[in-house]
């Protein structure tokens, strides 16, 4: 269980949707999958991703509205403001202009719509610059609020990323979007039996059956559903804590901050990396031997993988436990992504002193 899945609105969310229960998290994300296996039998099934989002889409009276230049939000004006006199879409470029509150989608319904149109929501979905990676799950995302009914509101509600519904939409896009009829058989096909996963599995799942997806999306979808350990890691210039803090603190004198050091700024888990108690804290700083810091001063697209030893790994002179891990990573911009799972499974040896040993 984390925090998050714990909070009152995620139990109201279940209270709602009639499947409250001490597991809310799990009992929304069937709801969810429950509806989505209802339509496509109905259907008689759907032969691709695109074809379920129609099919989805279609049941729940949503359409998509993509915003990629000034022109788009102009179209949407003339369309939906003084077309439809929709007139919250009048000023909803505002929100999504915001740099303090950073939105990639929203889902408004519509006041003046009857109620079999096919458009009584539309999902404003912000593609423009960076945003376009994130565009199949901001999709998924929004259609998440609607198959929850949780966005069944005449304006949009903008919440933090960390806010709780949003933290279980997540999730629920994270699931439906890759719909596991589509998505297991496209995974077993690209992994090949391979005891580890691999960036080329993720890139083969894309371009056969999720291909407007991105990379780290399928990269989580994948993790989700290894009973494995599987860490992800992305590592960039950055200052410990204490550096950090005395940098954050006004001073009389204009100093040049220290030189960073290559640091695991980001650190996500999946589920079964949580149970073992496999993971790389953050903001550790990464050792010279990984191949995460050889990568880091290659060039940009540059691959390379290869089997450590987490004991070289240390934080405040203490090394991590001693474990054989397979690590693979690419330098993308100002970073180095990489994939860490250990070679084997975390064994306990018996002595005398009742010692539990990594091996």
């Amino acid at each position: 269980m984390t925090r998050w899945d714990q909070a009152p609105e995620i139990f109201s969310l279940a209270d709602e949707l009639g499947v409250s229960g001490a597991a809310p998290l799990n009992s929304i994300l069937d709801y969810c999958q429950s509806r989505l296996e209802a339509w496509v039998a109905e259907a008689g099934g759907v032969p691709n991703i695109d074809a379920l989002e129609s099919l989805v889409t279609q049941k729940l009276q949503m359409v998509f509205e993509e915003i990629r230049t000034d022109e788009d939000w102009e179209r949407l004006k003339e369309v939906y403001a003084r077309g439809k006199k929709e007139f919250v879409f009048g000023a909803i470029r505002t929100k999504f202009d915001d740099d303090d509150n950073f939105t990639y989608g929203a889902l408004v319904q519509r006041r003046n719509a009857a109620p079999t149109d096919p458009d009584r929501f539309v999902a404003v979905i912000d593609c423009r610059g960076n945003k376009a990676a994130r565009r199949f799950f901001t999709r998924w995302h929004e259609i998440a609020h609607r198959l929850t009914t949780h966005a069944d509101m005449l304006e949009p509600v903008y919440r933090s990323e960390h806010d709780p519904i949003e933290r279980m939409m997540d999730e629920i896009a994270g699931h439906v979007g890759f719909y596991d009829p589509l998505f297991q058989p496209a995974y077993q096909q690209a992994n090949l039996g391979q005891p580890h996963l691999k960036f080329g599995a993720i890139e083969t799942i894309i371009n056969d059956a999720f291909p407007t997806a991105s990379f780290q999306a399928t990269f989580f979808a994948c993790t989700r559903r290894l009973p494995t350990p599987v860490v992800y890691l992305e590592a960039t210039l950055a200052h410990k804590k204490e550096v950090k803090r005395r940098l954050a603190t006004p001073s009389l004198f204009d100093d040049d901050p220290p030189p960073g050091e290559l640091r695991a700024v980001k650190v996500i888990t999946n589920k079964a990396a949580q149970q073992d108690g496999f993971t790389i804290p953050t903001n550790m700083r990464v050792p010279a031997a990984s191949v995460i810091h050889r990568l880091f001063d290659a060039e940009p697209m540059t691959d390379g993988d290869g089997e450590e030893c987490l004991s070289h790994w240390e934080s405040q002179g203490r090394p991590l436990g001693r474990r054989a891990v397979v690590v693979e990573a690419r330098k993308v911009a100002d970073r180095v992504i990489a994939i860490v799972q250990p070679v084997e499974a975390l064994k306990k040896k018996r002595d005398d002193s009742k010692s539990v040993l990594w091996e």
